[in-house]
């Protein structure tokens, strides 16, 4: 999960709180962990929220907008769901009701997850525009296929920040650094890594997605404003790949950001263990993404 605070043009305008969250299956999880959820995003007290993994078999619309709206009654907020056309977990955006919708849209876009995106004056001197994904998880050419398709949808003009279980690497290696790859099982390796054709060559992170943004001129946003790298997955227990993290693409040049990664909610103002299963307690870990400036 990941919170950014931006600074609008004006400091008496005050600070946007935007937070997405990977909230693993909600919808299949039980109704005490989803009021656990809803009561930490109202803790947070954001004014944008982006989701990932909103749950409901085939696309079913009518329990996707149930679920859509079950988040957004609890929050009080104004929002819509994004149909993920090639999975059962979906995605969602809400944002406070006195911001003006200048306009939204759900894309399939041949994206794992798909893609919403929504165009809001919030009082700032330009639009802003939010966005939500969730790349792909085992394919990096499919996770940079879907970069491309980033980097070719949104707008160039806007402030623009995209929210999204990215399921990759940082560009920089001093900054992200590379998994204990002997943690995974061998089979799982060749989902995260370039393939050589040398096959003693060492394992070494597939970070494309990451360049393709940044070659198209976002940055990556945690590094920008100095947070300290912090792993923001391997939360579930088992051998999984760690550590890995999620990204936020940020576009405002004047934005101060504080970055908590997916699974679980965090933000550098908030204190307490890291949870599992999509449980939320608020922490301290600091996750990523990219600042485009306009």
């Amino acid at each position: 999960m990941l919170a950014a605070a931006l600074t609008p043009a004006s400091p008496a305008q005050g600070t946007l709180r935007v937070v997405s969250w990977n909230l693993m299956s909600y919808g299949k999880s039980g109704l005490p962990t989803r009021r656990q959820q809803h009561e930490l995003l109202r803790f947070l007290r954001p004014d944008i929220v982006c989701l990932q993994e909103i749950y409901a078999v085939g696309g079913d619309a009518v329990e996707l907008d149930r679920l859509d709206n079950a988040i957004a009654q609890a929050l009080g907020m104004e929002g819509f769901a994004v149909p993920a056309k090639h999975s059962d977990c979906h995605l969602a955006m809400l944002w406070r009701p006195e911001y003006a919708v200048l306009s939204q849209r759900a894309y399939d876009l041949l994206m794992w997850h798909g893609l919403g995106v929504v165009r809001l004056d919030v009082g700032a001197s330009v639009p802003l525009t939010v966005a939500v994904t969730h790349l792909a998880p085992w394919n990096p050419d499919k996770q940079l296929a879907d970069a491309y398709t980033l980097t070719g949808q949104l707008p160039l003009s806007d402030a623009t920040i995209l929210a999204a279980d990215w399921n990759s690497f940082g560009v920089d290696p001093e900054y992200d650094p590379e998994p204990d790859w002997t943690a995974l099982p061998t089979e799982w390796i060749a989902r995260h890594v370039r393939l050589s054709d040398e096959p003693d060559a060492l394992p070494v992170a597939d970070r494309r997605p990451s360049q393709m943004m940044q070659r198209s001129g976002f940055h990556d946003a945690a590094p920008h404003l100095g947070a300290a790298w912090k792993a923001t997955s391997g939360l579930r227990g088992g051998r999984r790949l760690e550590p890995t993290r999620r990204r936020l693409l940020d576009q405002p040049p004047r934005s101060a950001a504080q970055l908590p990664g997916d699974r679980h909610p965090c933000s550098t103002h908030a204190v307490g263990p890291p949870t599992h299963h999509g449980r939320p307690r608020p922490t301290g870990d600091v996750s990523f993404g990219f600042l485009r400036p306009t």
